[in-house]
């Protein structure tokens, strides 16, 4: 039993199970972290009813408990660890398999529910925890709008890339903690933070056409939940960004683009 190389917010340990090498995800509930995303069978109910049986998408799971997952160990990389050009097109086309082959189970009522409710809870705690968003309320309204206008699907919710890993054309995606029931552009937005403009459209051509409104809703969604996320944590060096000017600036772009 050894630390786990790759850290989250949840503890990881390496472990054998049975002769399989595996990777012991502790499921609790973190403090500081907003309550009303965390539910601390999520993600094993995410992988006994939703990931498996069937599909590559996921890590396999080998044993779920109240407070702790052993999913199967990968040999891989996290995608930031990779040029983005070199899988843009293969990330983009495994998302769109596992948005499609995930979409029978949208209704499973563990999921997180992108709701009014939901994007409204997400801007109250940006706005505590960061006061100058606040002017950006008729911005979160139109996103919030449009983003209930799109489709419903199961999403990864925090497809960030340091849950996906990359082995040469095996992609996996991993912490499904808070899969929800939502628009694909969040999954989009999310992995493809700080990419290259090119990059993007290479994802896009793997994954299919996208509302690309949605996608910037999707942005500034996004970078209200960092501002909004805990008071007492700071993201990983890959994610730390001026998550505020990323707010605005997606909010001029949708916000533009809805008064033309």
């Amino acid at each position: 039993m050894s630390a786990h190389p790759y850290a989250t917010s949840h503890s990881l340990v390496d472990v054998d199970w049975h002769g399989v090498p595996a990777v012991a995800k502790e499921t609790r509930r973190l403090r500081g972290r907003p309550g009303f995303v965390q539910r601390r069978s999520r993600e094993a109910e995410v992988y006994t009813h939703v990931l498996h049986p069937g599909g590559v998408w996921a890590p396999r799971l080998l044993e779920a408990t109240t407070d702790t997952v052993v999913l199967e160990r990968l040999d891989a990389q996290p995608l930031w660890q990779f040029e983005t050009h070199a899988v843009a097109r293969r990330v983009g086309e495994v998302l769109r398999a596992t948005h499609d082959a995930l979409q029978a189970s949208v209704a499973a009522q563990f999921l997180v529910r992108y709701d009014r409710r939901y994007y409204d809870r997400w801007f109250r705690r940006a706005c505590v925890l960061q006061p100058s968003v606040r002017s950006l309320g008729a911005a979160h309204d139109v996103a919030t709008r449009h983003l209930q206008a799109q489709r419903r699907i199961v999403i990864h919710g925090e497809l960030y890339p340091a849950n996906v890993l990359v082995h040469g054309d095996d992609i996996r995606f991993v912490d499904w903690e808070s899969a929800g029931a939502g628009p694909a552009a969040i999954d989009v937005a999310a992995v493809t933070t700080g990419w290259p403009d090119d990059d993007i459209e290479t994802l896009l051509a793997g994954y299919g056409e996208i509302d690309r409104t949605s996608l910037e809703c999707a942005r500034f969604h996004l970078a209200l939940r960092w501002l909004g996320w805990s008071s007492t944590w700071t993201p990983p060096a890959e994610h730390r960004r001026d998550w505020v000017a990323e707010a605005r600036a997606a909010a001029a772009r949708f916000v533009h683009k809805a008064a033309a």
